[in-house]
């Protein structure tokens, strides 16, 4: 039996390399038919906005990557609410992946405490 992996996005997507890094890591972890569960918390959810245009600042746009994640059959997404209402974005803001779940922190705490490996940079 496969050993669950949460990864963990809570920075914002070009202040850093974290973003980028975590999501190679959800994409390869998947290929090897691991269980994940990607959670976008804090300032991770600005990672799934949509329309980003980091190429004014001569950054790689890796925005749309993130729909990829239900072809590597990630298919447990979850958004903490609390952080796109702190952030004052909706739903509508967000990329359009039909796996996005909108969750409570209670959920993502329990999803975190129930995985055998959480990863976050």
């Amino acid at each position: 039996m496969s050993k669950s992996i949460c990864i963990v996005f809570n920075k914002a997507p070009y202040g850093s390399q974290a973003g980028r890094e975590l999501l190679d890591i959800a994409l390869m972890a998947a290929a090897f038919d691991m269980p994940i569960t990607a959670i976008f918390t804090g300032q991770g959810v600005y990672q799934l906005i949509n329309n980003q245009q980091p190429d004014i600042l001569n950054i790689k746009n890796h925005s749309a990557t993130f729909k990829a994640l239900p072809l590597y059959d990630i298919e447990q997404i979850l958004v903490d609410q609390n952080a796109l209402h702190q952030f004052n974005l909706s739903q509508n803001d967000l990329l359009g992946i039909d796996e996005l779940q909108y969750v409570s922190a209670d959920v993502i705490k329990s999803r975190i405490a129930n995985s055998d490996f959480v990863l976050t940079l």
